[in-house]
């Protein structure tokens, strides 16, 4: 077991947290150019290096912009620029894929619903065009795959929340290739089944259909991938009994 010393907070970072509060609190608001490296280093009484750190930091996660005329001004804030703060730490525990499924099965179903009350006809459209791409690609793992989290960012954006948009992105990076492989366990033909009667839901409006079937859905992945675990930490034990 390695234990690292504990370190203190940077001054580039407090000086982040501190510009970070002043936007949210209004003090600079969306499109306002905040003040340049030299008197922000001058206010807050640090090393213009400090302030470019904090700024770099900050422009990463969104809320400041810098552009080409010069300066950093204050971007629109959604409640998708939230998400930014939590990445890193869901990269890092991206093995977990079945909190990932869990936190799908969760967020989804209730997402399938408010996208059947809210499509409209182009939004039927799309989905109908994601879905016959799943059936031609059928038999083409990556391709099914990729056809398959489109279908499910779709429903996302027809729900008109930036929010349950940025949360699908941020899912689709993290699934990566375990997706496949829970694509190649499955099958083609349950996927593409699924999300014909998931469309035909939301086709209706059938909030409550829509919520019911994407339940189920995904409470089938959560049930394949937890099958594909036990095989996979059996294998490993009969490996090393060898």
């Amino acid at each position: 077991m390695e234990i690292k010393p504990i370190r203190r907070t940077s001054i580039s970072d407090q000086v982040s947290m501190q510009i970070k509060q002043l936007i949210l609190d209004k003090n600079w608001k969306p499109g306002e150019r905040i003040p340049s490296e030299t008197e922000l280093a001058e206010l807050f009484g640090v090393s213009r290096v400090s302030v470019r750190e904090a700024l770099l930091k900050l422009n990463a996660i969104g809320l400041l912009e810098s552009r080409f005329s010069g300066g950093n001004y204050v971007r629109e804030v959604g409640a998708d620029i939230f998400l930014n703060a939590i990445i890193p730490t869901v990269y890092v525990s991206s093995n977990s894929l079945l909190d990932v499924l869990e936190f799908r099965q969760v967020m989804e179903a209730k997402q399938a619903g408010l996208a059947a009350r809210k499509a409209k006809p182009e939004d039927i459209k799309r989905l109908e065009e994601i879905h016959q791409d799943m059936v031609k690609k059928a038999g083409d793992v990556e391709a099914f795959s990729e056809a398959d989290l489109r279908f499910h960012i779709e429903l996302a954006r027809i729900t008109q929340n930036s929010l349950l948009v940025a949360c699908m992105e941020l899912i689709r990076d993290v699934l990566g290739e375990n997706m496949q492989k829970l694509v190649a366990q499955r099958g083609y033909e349950s996927g593409v089944n699924d999300h014909r009667q998931i469309l035909e839901a939301i086709r209706e409006n059938d909030e409550q259909k829509a919520t019911r079937l994407m339940d189920s859905h995904v409470a089938d992945i959560c049930r394949t991938f937890a099958r594909l675990t036990e095989e996979t930490a059996s294998l490993e034990k009969a490996g090393e009994k060898e």
